[in-house]
């Protein structure tokens, strides 16, 4: 009963002195509103970072390059990795041979501008892009396939003339409710061919290559993406394969053993270089990558929450401050109840409960306020995407996740402050004789 009767005694001081209870609990609020705001927003850029790595596809390897030491067990800074030291396509069609197809290689070739013409001889445009399935695979969230499938390396090797279409393709060339799957289409890929593509597959268009379009663009002027294997578009082009300096390997299957694929490859690469005298490949893991990320995400957070908690020490002593101000003004209130029979232990619990509940009531507008903080600097995160890189504002989505560990220790924070630095003014209440307390003027 004395407890519920001090949180009363509390909560009717704190609202007959409203403006000097928000200015107490302001080194509160900004304190927990800082903290709560930095653990969101490190929480946020850790499931954002895994949730985009994730559907982009990058769930395997890539390769950099690193000096052997020589025979004194030294690295020779004179030496300059060129282009010779590169895994080259053989090297990556032996890996391919060697393991049966288990690991996609991203390789793509661009074949530029082509057209193709429907039954009404109107003319449509696309850009034409050879992609192996490993590259094919790494896109399947940005150009979500709607039928058929995407193009695989079985197509390439057997050469094969597939291709997958936008919806919009589709609706130029059909122009009815023609199932494209199967369909064959004659089209000119511009200074190279005229040739024929069999259609495997239709992807939606990305809303973001949409929106890069001009405003009121018609149907038939739109200009779509159209994949093919990547063989084929080395066949149309005369070129020879190509990769780029850090190749990408993803495993087919998506339930893999990260450290097993990681020393197999580790494994073939330092047998197809150990003759080389200078250069070793390093394997290095896409999952490896995101948890040195949420490593420096986390040591970040907590040193920059700790920062923005030096503001609530500060807050504490504000709150002690006016404790000790309070204890004051109300004097001749303590004189008399002291008076009329009221323990010392039960003017000091007044008084801490007060101080506790001032803390509790401050972190909990902190808390929200933080959390309001992490959306608005979500939604604002959303828009500058969208406005400086339009092509992956559909494929990333911005998760803001307030951290429920955060949000706890806060509160349980603001309960500690408001009994540590409640403590001494409650105290001094509690010790004032009651004599003494009544003269006061």
């Amino acid at each position: 009963m004395f407890i519920f009767e001090n949180i009363r005694l509390a909560l009717g001081a704190l609202i007959n002195n409203k403006m000097r209870s928000l200015l107490t609990m302001l080194g509160i609020i900004i304190g927990i509103s800082s903290v709560i705001t930095i653990t969101t927003i490190g929480n946020s850029l850790r499931s954002t970072m895994s949730n985009m790595i994730l559907s982009a596809g990058n769930n395997g390897f890539y390769l950099s390059y690193d000096l052997k030491e020589d025979e004194n067990g030294e690295i020779p800074d004179y030496f300059s990795i060129g282009s010779e030291n590169y895994v080259t396509p053989e090297i990556l069609d032996d890996l391919d041979e060697e393991f049966g197809g288990k690991y996609l290689i991203v390789r793509e070739e661009s074949l530029g501008a082509g057209t193709a013409r429907n039954k009404k001889n109107q003319q449509i445009s696309f850009v034409m892009n050879g992609l192996s399935e490993g590259s094919a695979k790494s896109q399947t969230t940005l150009y979500r396939l709607i039928k058929g499938r995407y193009v695989n390396d079985a197509d390439s090797k057997n050469h094969k003339h597939a291709c997958v279409v936008s919806d919009i393709f589709v609706q130029q060339y059909f122009q009815d409710d023609t199932d494209p799957i199967g369909k064959s289409i004659p089209v000119d890929v511009i200074g190279l061919c005229s040739t024929e593509f069999v259609i495997v597959g239709v992807f939606q268009l990305p809303p973001s290559l949409e929106k890069q379009m001009e405003p009121g663009t018609k149907l038939m002027d739109r200009t779509t993406p159209m994949m093919i294997p990547y063989q084929v578009a080395l066949d149309l082009s005369g070129k020879k394969p190509e990769f780029d300096r850090y190749p990408q390997i993803n495993v087919r299957d998506a339930n893999f053993d990260n450290a097993a694929c990681k020393a197999e490859l580790a494994e073939f690469f330092d047998r197809e270089f150990a003759e080389n005298r200078y250069v070793q490949p390093i394997v290095k893991s896409d999952q490896e990558d995101m948890k040195q990320f949420e490593m420096v995400m986390n040591v970040i957070t907590i040193i920059i929450a700790i920062i923005a908690a030096i503001s609530l020490f500060v807050g504490g002593i504000g709150v002690m401050n006016i404790m000790l101000v309070s204890i004051t003004e109300r004097t001749r209130e303590i004189g008399v109840r002291k008076a009329i029979g009221a323990k010392s232990k039960t003017i000091r619990n007044q008084f801490l409960i007060e101080a506790i509940i001032l803390c509790i009531i401050g972190g909990t507008i902190g808390i929200v306020l933080g959390i309001l903080n992490g959306i608005a600097i979500g939604a604002i995160g959303s828009k500058l995407l969208y406005h400086f890189y339009p092509l992956y504002a559909d494929l990333v989505t911005i998760n803001i996740e307030p951290s429920m560990l955060a949000i706890m220790l806060s509160l349980l924070f603001s309960v500690l402050t408001g009994l540590f630095f409640g403590t001494y003014p409650a105290s001094k209440a509690a010790k004032m004789n009651p004599i003494d307390a009544l003269r006061y003027e």
